[in-house]
């Protein structure tokens, strides 16, 4: 005869008992140091595309605030030539015309570059890049129309668009280019031609 706890029965014996506490007992699975890898590339990769949204809408901001002056410039350029004011000349005013359309064509490329880089579709970032200078026209017609009251407050706009640029180019351009391979001597010397074009430019355009 089989005793009570006899396997063959289904009474409370002890047989059943280790794989239910085993089943209640089981301990939470631990991520593996693989795991914990991949979910922290991934708060990386997160934060890096955070921040490179961040640095190229700043770009694009400054850039575009820098051109509104330029079109006040060139638009008191002409106003002042127009209106006969002393000093002004249309000649003046076309050289400058001529510098400031030549430097906005790296600006674009400025705007356009780093949101190509950011994963905009290519047709996408050159139509912001030639936006970020539709302000210019605006200021231009400003100037012209508004030229005896721009002109005391020419110099500073001026400045203050100099400034923008300086801080773009120091907080972002000039680090973000020397993460690059391939060491700092190609983006140094692109630097200086750059920096050596805009003198010619400035001394021969007067």
């Amino acid at each position: 005869r089989g005793g009570r706890n006899s396997p063959r029965r289904g009474g409370g014996g002890a047989a059943a008992t280790p794989v239910r506490d085993g089943a209640r007992q089981r301990p939470a699975r631990v991520p593996s140091s693989l795991e914990r890898g991949y979910a922290d590339d991934e708060d990386s990769a997160t934060r890096k595309a955070a921040q490179q949204r961040r640095a190229v809408a700043l770009l694009v901001f400054a850039i575009t605030l820098h051109n509104f002056p330029e079109g006040l410039a060139v638009g008191v350029g002409f106003g002042g030539a127009a209106a006969g004011l002393a000093g002004q000349s249309r000649a003046k005013a076309r050289n400058l015309a001529l510098g400031i359309g030549l430097q906005n064509f790296p600006e674009g490329l400025a705007v356009s570059l780093p949101l190509r880089r950011a994963g905009l579709p290519a047709s996408r970032a050159f139509l912001l890049g030639q936006l970020s200078g539709v302000v210019e026209p605006v200021g231009g017609v400003l100037g012209a129309c508004l030229v005896t009251m721009v002109t005391p407050i020419l110099p500073y706009a001026l400045a203050f668009a100099a400034g923008a640029m300086i801080y773009v180019v120091v907080d972002q351009l000039l680090p973000e280019s020397l993460e690059g391979k391939g060491g700092t001597k190609q983006q140094t010397l692109a630097f200086m031609g750059g920096f050596g074009l805009m003198m010619i430019m400035d001394v021969a355009l007067g």
